[in-house]
């Protein structure tokens, strides 16, 4: 369990970029004469790296946000004094998991990674005071002095773990609760217009007990349904889609195993797939033949003994090639995806 859960409210003044292994966005809030950081993570420790996110630009909470908008500049101790601030992925109904795509911290290409979504929205409220950041998560500080790494004010102050903080196993569970998730929410009050960015791991699952917000069960779905997702990045024009996946199928007796991927046809004409191929996270590429006829399936048996795609139970992404050798479509999936055994991933 998080041991300051906290939402802090401030403006923005400054943004910076660490690069290490393990990167933040990281965002100077001042409030009430004092200075903070928001250390925002954009990159997973664990693999998938990717993150999972929801960018909701009008977001609606009535009772939540008129709570919010009342509170003083600063942090506010949502454990100890206001629990009913708290937020809960699982448990809340403010998002759910099939609300939440994945991208990378950087990707080429407009609007396609978690940088294109954040970076905008904290340069207009460094150059606008009326718009207020709220940001959920674990907060440190004051440490005397010790200057902040990033910005230098004194003393250190700040607020991180802005993420889902249930459904870790591992080193990670821990820290693990429930009502306890991070956000950051964005209230533009000349307006009075809110706007939310919701992040979490790929790697978490997303049944929880009630109690501990641990995982029930590590041969669990992560939301019970089995949902991949599809990547959000530019793509060429295409009517065929990567719709469902058998990534954990259950063994033969002999121990063998078959791995499929299914496709769809949306377009009302036939379409060839001739020098088309699937290719897996590793560069794993199985060429296909024929032909989709108008709004068909069809589940393509993989063929990883002649050097065809694997479908790793850890996570990973599954890539549709046209003969060109332009992606045509793109999906991913995490562990917590493929723990129910015979079950088919849906994207």
């Amino acid at each position: 369990m998080l041991r300051n859960y906290k939402v802090l409210k401030g403006t923005a003044s400054a943004l910076a970029l660490d690069d290490d292994k393990d990167p933040h966005i990281e965002i100077r809030i001042e409030a009430g004469g004092v200075s903070y950081r928001i250390a925002m993570n954009v990159r997973s420790k664990e693999s998938p790296h990717d993150l999972l996110y929801a960018n909701v630009m009008d977001f609606q909470h009535a009772e939540l946000t008129a709570e919010l908008a009342a509170l003083p500049m600063g942090l506010t101790d949502i454990r100890g004094d206001r629990k009913d601030l708290a937020i809960d992925y699982v448990r809340g109904g403010m998002i759910e998991r099939e609300d939440m795509d994945v991208a990378p911290f950087q990707l080429d290409g407009p609007k396609n990674d978690l940088r294109d979504f954040i970076e905008p929205i904290v340069q207009e409220g460094i150059a606008d005071k009326s718009i207020h950041f709220y940001a959920f998560g674990e907060a440190w500080g004051p440490e005397k002095n010790k200057p902040d790494e990033y910005f230098g004010f004194e003393p250190g102050n700040g607020i991180h773990d802005i993420h889902m903080n249930q459904g870790d196993s591992g080193s990670f569970s821990a820290t693990s609760g429930p009502n306890q998730d991070g956000a950051l929410l964005i209230h533009f009050s000349d307006e009075d217009h809110w706007a939310a960015i919701f992040l979490g791991f790929q790697s978490q699952n997303w049944n929880t007990d009630a109690i501990s917000g641990r995982p029930v069960g590590d041969n669990r779905g992560g939301q019970g349904r089995g949902e991949g997702t599809r990547r959000p990045q530019p793509i060429v024009a295409s009517s065929l889609r990567i719709v469902a996946a058998m990534i954990n199928p259950v063994n033969h007796p002999d121990g063998t195993e078959d791995e499929t991927v299914t496709l769809v046809n949306r377009s009302d004409v036939t379409t060839s797939i001739e020098g088309w191929s699937l290719e897996d996270s590793e560069g794993r590429r199985q060429k296909l033949s024929g032909s989709l006829a108008a709004g068909e399936f069809r589940t393509i048996k993989l063929d990883p003994e002649n050097g065809g795609p694997q479908l790793a139970n850890k996570g990973g992404d599954i890539i549709l090639i046209n003969a060109d050798g332009a992606v045509a479509d793109r999906v991913g999936y995490g562990k917590s995806e493929t723990a129910n055994e015979g079950w088919t991933t849906i994207f």
